[in-house]
């Protein structure tokens, strides 16, 4: 793949800021006490144990809680007391960095006193963002190409690194609020870059992928044009784009921030965490996740997290080296908006502060050991991307279904798109294209190579066939099933599959792993036609199935089909140089930091009872016992436990040491002193 921009790699304060404290306020107009009560904020910063800070700065609704003197603020009337003056003044006496939070495309006062402003709609109406029942009214989103970014939010972040002096700044509402923009400018500009008339309407319109990538590239342009004037205003001071170059917006990450951040989901972090950490890790610059540290049931108010919630999900994400910020919100689970914050909960920050910054040595500055390779094409998920929404719209299940079930075998995985997999393709023994086939032409012939050089390629989806041929796949096509379900076997079963699409197939040289089902009978009512093939090409092999695997797996978790995927893998791959064995709720994490092997494990068990009404973790069990089997040159020169107590019995006998580790209470690590085979 031809790279013919600069990547920046950006830059961050130093290793001593590994743990973040977010305030997330978006100030209103219906704000009245804003910035009187931050006081005690030195006090509250130091109990958080916070090694850098963010604060609003302009939320949402477009009003900043500082006296801007930007021409075309819109400043809150109940901005009693400066806030950011406030907060420059407690971390400047705590010595520790302070970000801003301001929102970016997303911008209501704004939009309402500059229509011309906006992005609009094919009919010409003013645009709105909604998105799963959270709907904002039209005229909110800020046109990428439009005099917003010169006029208002450039000015207003070199007004507050002259006034305030800040270290940074965090934007919000950026791509996840983006969607095409059918204004005037918009159109001429796609005119001048494509030669195309007009802009498409509909998604069955052949040109509305060009019009859906000139659109990204339209935001792309306007993050690097205020990253550019951030970093020649005055280097040194950060910038990110909230959710840019993250899981959902894959690709070179040419877009000059200087570390990637997201806020997580605020119930079922861990999950996505899996997913996030696993390709962000790849992208090259500082990363961190942000993590909420409260939620809400549907309909209900919103409540702070249990501690062992907080640690569970900032487990997933220093594992795979990534820092952590804790967002805490006075809008979500008590209403302070006077700046003043909650003692309890910052004290239970500090426990959370704790238990990442125990983790800094052995999970800051690490490299993955790799194993198992997830595929995330960006020429793929551009090219199926659906609706509006640049963020939202992006069709990830294939992959992570992938990653769900490959990790639930205990597989070290990675996720990494065609930029980051191709420079390093032949370093994975195992790759794996979940339903892949709109990746590019250089990545189809890097795989075949890759497989008749030694590697193990596991194929799924009807369209592959097509993408990679008969020849290479070992077998002949047959017709097309639309939208069924078949059976498959395993364990000691048969697992139903369903797939938009089924490719029948008939063995030429590939073998036959076993037959589809129309029922779970595993002798009786199969088809002539397999639901897997494996095929040795070279000194490699290729493992084949010609339906939806992944993207069922995603929807639906059934414990045989995690089995099946764990015996496909198994049939491909065989033994890896390290292998574990465990409940199913032990993630694991491979990494390597100078001659040290870490192989962590990460307990996603909940004591809580299936409860529909609560979708919090808490009382987590510890589990176990896990069994570890690494092969190695030679006998290890230590073997420990790290991050948790707990009994660990060692073996090592011709080329294997075994570890066993008894029970795993949230997050431990076994430290292998010595040299893999």
């Amino acid at each position: 793949m031809k790279q013919t921009k600069t990547i920046y790699t950006g830059q961050w304060h130093g290793r001593q800021c590994y743990f973040g404290f977010h305030h997330d306020l978006h100030v209103t107009p219906a704000d009245t006490v804003v910035g009187t009560r931050c006081e005690d904020l030195e006090e509250m910063l130091r109990l958080s144990g916070a090694e850098f800070v963010q604060t609003d700065s302009k939320g949402h609704p477009g009003y900043t809680s500082w006296y801007s003197q930007t021409p075309e603020t819109n400043g809150a009337p109940g901005v009693v007391k400066d806030a950011l003056a406030q907060w420059r003044a407690a971390t400047r006496k705590l010595g520790i960095p302070l970000h801003a939070h301001y929102s970016g495309i997303m911008d209501t006062a704004a939009g309402a006193r500059h229509p011309d402003w906006c992005i609009l709609n094919a009919d010409g109406t003013l645009a709105a963002y909604s998105y799963k029942g959270n709907s904002h009214p039209p005229g909110g989103l800020m046109c990428p190409r439009g005099p917003y970014l010169e006029k208002l939010l450039i000015p207003q972040l070199l007004e507050m690194i002259d006034r305030y002096e800040v270290d940074g700044f965090w934007l919000d509402g950026d791509i996840w609020a983006m969607q095409p923009c059918y204004c005037p400018r918009c159109r001429r500009a796609y005119t001048e870059e494509t030669g195309e008339t007009d802009p498409p309407v509909m998604e069955s319109d052949p040109l509305w992928r060009k019009w859906w990538l000139f659109s990204l590239r339209s935001f792309e342009t306007y993050v690097t044009r205020y990253c550019d004037s951030v970093h020649q205003h005055k280097p040194g001071v950060l910038i990110t784009s909230a959710w840019l170059q993250t899981f959902k917006h894959p690709g070179a990450p040419i877009v000059p921030t200087d570390w990637i951040s997201g806020d997580n989901f605020d119930v079922w972090g861990v999950d996505s965490s899996r997913s996030q950490a696993r390709f962000i890790s790849t992208r090259g610059k500082h990363w961190d996740l942000m993590l909420w540290d409260f939620y809400s049931n549907p309909g209900g108010p919103h409540v702070t997290k249990p501690v062992q919630m907080l640690l569970q999900e900032a487990a997933v994400v220093t594992a795979l080296g990534g820092y952590v910020q804790m967002c805490d919100a006075p809008w979500a689970p008590c209403g302070l908006r006077t700046g003043q914050h909650v003692p309890w909960r910052m004290r239970r920050l500090r426990e959370v502060s704790r238990f990442v910054k125990a983790r800094r040595s052995l999970c800051q500055d690490t490299e993955t050991i790799p194993q198992v390779a997830v595929l995330h094409s960006e020429y793929h998920t551009r090219a199926t991307a659906t609706g509006n929404q640049m963020l939202w719209n992006i069709d990830t299940s294939a992959v992570e279904g992938a990653v769900y079930g490959v990790l639930e075998n205990h597989y070290g995985v990675d996720v990494l798109d065609e930029w980051a997999l191709l420079p390093r393709l032949v370093a994975f023994p195992v790759v794996i294209a979940p339903e892949q086939h709109v990746m590019s032409e250089e990545m189809v012939t890097s795989l075949k190579a890759y497989v008749r050089n030694g590697g193990k390629l596991l194929l799924t989806g009807a369209a592959a066939f097509d993408r990679f041929g008969a020849d290479f796949l070992g077998v002949t096509a047959g017709e097309l099933v639309e939208r069924t379900t078949y059976h498959m076997p395993a364990g000691d079963g048969a697992t139903p599959v369903f797939s938009g699409t089924w490719r029948l197939l008939q063995p030429a040289g590939a073998m036959a792993l076993f037959s589809l089902g129309t029922t779970p009978l595993v002798d009786e009512y199969l088809l002539p036609h397999p639901g897997a093939t494996l095929h040795r090409q070279g000194k490699g092999a290729v493992l084949y199935v010609p339906g939806d695997l992944f993207r069922d797996f995603a929807t639906n978790r059934y414990a045989l089909n995690r089995v099946l995927v764990g015996e496909l893998v198994k049939k491909l791959a065989g033994t890896f140089d390290i292998s574990v064995k465990g409940p199913v709720c032990v993630d694991v994490v491979l990494r390597r930091k100078g001659g040290k092997t870490i192989i962590h494990l990460i307990n996603r068990a909940s004591g809580i009872p299936n409860q529909p009404n609560n979708g919090a973790i808490d009382e987590i069990p510890p589990v176990g016992p896990v069994t570890i089997r690494v092969k190695l040159l030679k006998k290890p020169a230590k073997v420990s436990l790290a991050f948790e107590r707990g009994k660990l019995v060692t073996k090592y006998k011709h080329g294997t040491l075994t570890v066993t580790v008894d029970r795993v209470a949230i997050h431990a690590a076994v430290v292998v002193v010595g040299m893999i085979k």
